[in-house]
Order: C-alpha cells, then structure tokens, then sequence
C-alpha cells in the first residue's frame, strides 16, 4: 500500500539519476545512503550530477513510450473537514494535511456519519471482517446507534466466520448481500478486484440515490475508465485505504485499546460528492478503523500506486530476487536446503524485519566492510536494469494493461455473487 507521493517520487528519482559511462560507472556509481531526513535519495554521487546529461533516462523514456504524468511535487492535496480537525505537517519539505486518529476522537463519529443508519460491509475477505469488527466495536464505544451489517451471497461459507464474530442474522447484522447493499445509506465493497469488476453494474442497481460507496481499493475506477465508464453520478463515492492487510488492521486495533495511538495508518480519497458529506464520512470510517494517521490522496493515484507496489515489490521482486538467488546458489555447488535458508528464510525473516522495524540504512550498516563493498558493487549494477523493469511494470499499470489481466485471470475461477 503506497503512498500518495508515489507517482512523483518515482519519477523524481528517475529523472535526478544521470548516465554516466561505463568506465565511469565501475569506480564511481555505489550507492550513497543518506539518512530518513533526505528529501531525495539518489545513488549518484551528487558532485556528478551537474556533470552529465541524462541519456540513459532519455533512452529509457523512448523505449517505453509514454511516461505517465506524474502529481506536481508541489501540489497540496487539501480538504474541509467540519468534525475532525486537521493539521498540516512537511514531509522531505512537501506539505499535506493529515488527521490524527485516537480513541478520543470516537464521540465525534455520530457527527462524521451524519445521515448514516445502517453500514453495509459487503465481503469477507481480507479486509471485511477487519473493518466490519473495528467499525461495530468504535460505534459502540460511541454509543451510537449506527449498525454495521454484513452482505454475503447465499451459501457463503463465511457466514460461519461472520457469525463468529459477533454478526448475526437474528440481530440484523448479517444478510444477503443484495438486501444489505440496498438497505445500507454507506457501502463498503470490500471484495476482491476481479469479482468488483464483474459485479459492479448490480451494485449500482442496488444502491440507494445519494447514499455513498466505500472503497478500500481504486481498483474498480481503474477498471471503469479502461472501459470509458464511470460512477453513478446519484452516488458519493469515497476510499479509505488502510496500509496493512487485514489481520494486522483488527490486532493493531485491538492493541490500540490499551495503548491509544496503535493501528494501521490509512489514506482517504473522495472520488464524488453529491451532498458535501463525502470527507467527513471517510474520514470517520478510516478514524473508526483505528488509524493513527489519515492523509489525503485520489482513488486514482491510490491503485496505480498501490498495484505498482504489488507487482513491481511486494509481489514480483520479492519472488524474482528469492528466485534468482537461489537458482545461482544452487549452480554454484550450494545445497537446495542451504540455498532456500540463504533466500527465503534470509529475505523474509532477518532482512524483513530490520527493513520493516529500521529502514534499509541499518541493513546496509550491520555488514562488515567488505559486506559495504559486495552491497554497493551489486546495488550499482542492478539499479539500471531495476529501474527499466520497475518502468515497465507501472506503464503497464497506468495504462490499464495490468488491470484487464487482473479481470481476466478473476474469471478463470469467477463464482457468482
């Protein structure tokens, strides 16, 4: 789950990298690792940059056709908010308005979900039940008398799972999926990409005039203007985005009952707003989820960014580097038992967890000196071809290439809603 920054940044570091050539490249192109405070990280010393003309980006750029228009550095995604107060903060000298979560904040919620009777949280995947728990148990806090209702098809297996949790069908809180998208004033489609791009159509049908669409994902914008498509314009449509599966939404959220202040911090975007209700909505729904943080984006940057970081990191180079590491292990006479420790168990146990709990910097700074030198000869014949590759994968994505295969590969194993 990127952030909002993602389309600029990307770029940014792309077009602040020069060429340099090959002679240069072996004695002077290693990596310079700079502290969480640096507006921009460049692995080019900075005294060379004046010195070169950036070919290689040029060169890069024609081969990949069109280059995707990135988010002014300078632009402010600002928004009103008469229930939460926000608060402007600088990031790498770049300011945006945030609010912060807390269950203080929690009286207020009645106030953000103004007109609001029932939520409907439709799906039960990753996401659902998270959000459904958090949402229900925030409300109560508040003593409000807004329900959150669980929509599933007809012979789910999760309505085992969603009964467990509390929902029940005897209490209102768990029905048909139809019925509760239709009886619910804000729908939360909380189901997966492929089955939003074949059902969505129907859920519009079902939606109530000027009740309001919660999406945890643009997906489905992507997917509507690769068909020349848009949203009901009788509807508000709104995202709140938490940047974390869901099981670490709910048992951050709980840990957060003892210390205010853990959770899992969210961006929210209002696509459409047919009363002016849409920001204080999303925002009260990403507050009542628990998040720390809320920052501004739109739907649109949300899933370039958000598919991007799937395919091109979390995804695609966690699989490649894994592979093509333990593929030369091997050849070079390692053991496949040693090799997998080297790979798999070393990226997603020791390397994981420093990047996740101290950044990269202190990967690079636990190795010994020669580890500094193997770390910065490989870094520096990699960025390149990383960097073209990356490109790829994101041109794919803005151009909807990405998305249509997502659809695609959803039909495969497509099971009626």
């Amino acid at each position: 789950m990127a952030a909002t920054t993602t389309t600029t940044s990307f770029k940014a570091a792309l077009l602040s990298t020069p060429s340099i050539s090959s002679s240069t490249k072996s004695t002077v192109l290693k990596p310079r690792f700079t502290s969480s405070s640096s507006s921009r990280y460049s692995p080019i010393p900075k005294s060379l940059i004046a010195h070169h003309v950036s070919t290689k980006t040029n060169a890069i750029v024609a081969k990949m056709g069109t280059v995707p228009s990135p988010v002014s550095e300078t632009t402010s995604l600002d928004f009103h908010t008469s229930v939460f107060q926000k608060e402007k903060i600088s990031l790498a000298g770049h300011e945006e308005y945030i609010v912060r979560g807390g269950q203080h904040l929690f009286p207020l919620l009645d106030d953000a979900f103004e007109g609001i009777k029932q939520i409907g949280v439709i799906g039960w995947g990753s996401q659902g039940p998270a959000q459904a728990q958090n949402l229900r148990d925030s409300l109560a806090e508040a003593k409000s008398d807004v329900v959150v209702k669980i929509g599933l098809r007809k012979g789910s297996r999760s309505f085992a799972e969603a009964r467990a949790a509390g929902f029940t069908e005897e209490n209102g809180t768990l029905g048909d999926i139809w019925e509760t998208v239709a009886g619910s004033d804000l729908v939360l489609l909380l189901i997966s990409d492929s089955a939003q791009a074949d059902n969505y159509e129907k859920v519009f049908s079902h939606m109530k005039p000027n009740s309001i669409l919660g999406l945890s994902h643009g997906f489905l914008l992507g997917h509507l203007q690769s068909l020349g498509l848009d949203f009901p314009k009788n509807i508000s449509v709104i995202a709140v985005c938490p940047k974390g599966m869901g099981p670490s939404v709910r048992r951050l959220y709980v840990q957060g009952k003892e210390i205010n202040g853990a959770g899992i911090n969210a961006s929210f975007a209002v696509h459409q707003d047919v009363d002016g209700r849409a920001t204080d909505v999303a925002l009260g729904w990403s507050v009542a989820l628990g998040s720390p943080f809320t920052f501004a984006t739109t739907l649109e940057q949300e899933y370039k960014s958000d598919i991007f970081g799937e395919r091109g990191i979390l995804l695609g180079a966690v699989h490649g580097v894994v592979e093509c590491l333990f593929r030369r292990y091997v050849e070079d006479g390692m053991s496949e038992e040693l090799a997998y420790k080297n790979t798999v168990e070393c990226i997603t146990g020791i390397v994981s967890k420093t990047i996740s709990t101290k950044g990269m910097l202190a990967v690079y700074n636990s190795l010994s000196e020669e580890g500094k030198k193997r770390f910065e000869a490989a870094y520096s014949a990699s960025y390149y071809p990383c960097m073209e590759i990356l490109y790829e994968c994101y041109e794919d994505v803005a151009s909807g290439s990405e998305i249509c295969s997502v659809v695609l590969a959803g039909r495969r194993f497509y099971v009626c809603l």
